[in-house]
C-alpha cells in the first residue's frame, strides 16, 4: 500500500458515511395543553439512512498470510484560537484467511456515539471476484460482482507473502534517504529509512516521508511541513503503525493492537443463509432505526 493510497483512505474514510434522520412516525397523543409527553418525545425510534459508496476494487489480493486485528484510528487538530478537537478513537476490526479473503466490520457513524448500531461488515472474496456489504440490523447482503474487466480473466494473481521471523533483530541496513530535487513553486519530498523493530509482536519496516509546500503556493506565507511515518510488516503485507502530521488537518494515527496470526473462522468470510441478497451496481444505503 503506497503512501498515496493511506492518505486517500485516510481523508476518504472521514466523510464516508453522510446521515439523514427522517421523522416519519405517527405522532404520539398530546397532553391537554399540547405539548408532548416527555417519554414519548424521547422514546421515538429514530430512523437514519447512511449512503455507501462500492468497496474498492483496488486492495492488494493477499495470500498466505491470515491474521486478524484490531485497527484503532486516532485523530486530533489544534486550531488557530488554540482550541483542541480530538476525535474518538474509531476501532475497526479486520480478519483476513489464507486464500486472501478479508472482512472489515467498522462503525456505522462517524463523529458520534454509534454504539447503539451494529457495524457496518464489508467482505472481499478475491477468489470468486464477489464483494459484500452487509447490512446486519436488516439481514441483508448487499452484492457486487466482479469488475468486468476482472471477470473475464478470472481475479488477478495473486501475491504470496513471504516468511519473516516476528522476533528478528533490528536491520542493519543503513539508512537511505531519497530527495526530490526542488524546484521553485513546486512540492518538495523527502524520504528516509527509519530501520525496523517489532511492534506488538509483528516484525516491521519503517519509513518517513517529508512534504514540504513552499511559501505562496496556497497562499501560504510560510512553509507548510507535513511528516508521514509508517512502520510496515513485509510478512503480513500491511501497516502495523502509521503516523500523520499535517498543518492543515492536525495529526491521525492508526496502530494494529491484539494482532491474531492464526486462521480465522471460515464463517467470517461467507454472508449468512439467512441473508436476503440484493445485488447493486452503485452508489445505495441502508437504514437504521436507533432506539
Amino acid at each position: 500500500m503506497n503512501f498515496l493510497h493511506r492518505i486517500v483512505l485516510t481523508a476518504a474514510f472521514l466523510p464516508l458515511f453522510t446521515c439523514a434522520a427522517h421523522a416519519q412516525q405517527r405522532s404520539p397523543e398530546k397532553t391537554e395543553t399540547g405539548a408532548l409527553p416527555v417519554q414519548a418525545a424521547t422514546s421515538l425510534p429514530r430512523p437514519s439512512v447512511i449512503r455507501l459508496h462500492p468497496p474498492s476494487i483496488r486492495i492488494p489480493h493477499v495470500t498466505g498470510a491470515p491474521y486478524s486485528a484490531e485497527e484503532v484510528f486516532d485523530a486530533a487538530q489544534t486550531l488557530g484560537n488554540g482550541t483542541h478537537i480530538t476525535q474518538k478513537a474509531r476501532i475497526t476490526k479486520v480478519y483476513r484467511d489464507s486464500e486472501g479473503r478479508t472482512r472489515t466490520e467498522r462503525p456505522a457513524f462517524l463523529g458520534g456515539d454509534a454504539s447503539d448500531l451494529p457495524p457496518i461488515v464489508e467482505i472481499r472474496d478475491p477468489v470468486s471476484g464477489f464483494r459484500y456489504i452487509l447490512d446486519v440490523q436488516n439481514r441483508i447482503a448487499h452484492r457486487f460482482s466482479p469488475p468486468q474487466e476482472i471477470a473475464n480473466d478470472a481475479v488477478p494473481p495473486p501475491t504470496t507473502a513471504t516468511t519473516v521471523s516476528a522476533g528478528a533483530a533490528p536491520s542493519a541496513t543503513p539508512k537511505i534517504s531519497t530527495v526530490v530535487p526542488a524546484q521553485e513553486n513546486r512540492l518538495q519530498v523527502s524520504t528516509e529509512s527509519l530501520g525496523s523493530q517489532v511492534i506488538e509482536g509483528v516484525y516491521a519496516e519503517g519509513k518517513k516521508t517529508t512534504r514540504i509546500i513552499p511559501v505562496g503556493v496556497m497562499g501560504n506565507d510560510r512553509p507548510l511541513v507535513s511528516v508521514f511515518e509508517s512502520w510496515s510488516s513485509p510478512d503480513l503485507k500491511i501497516d502495523v503503525l502509521f503516523k500523520n502530521s499535517d498543518p492543515r488537518m492536525g495529526e491521525s494515527t492508526m496502530h494494529l493492537r491484539n494482532i491474531e496470526r492464526s486462521e480465522p473462522n471460515p464463517a467470517l468470510f461467507r454472508v449468512p443463509p439467512e441473508y436476503k441478497m440484493v445485488d447493486e451496481t452503485g452508489e445505495f444505503e441502508i437504514r437504521y432505526t436507533r432506539p
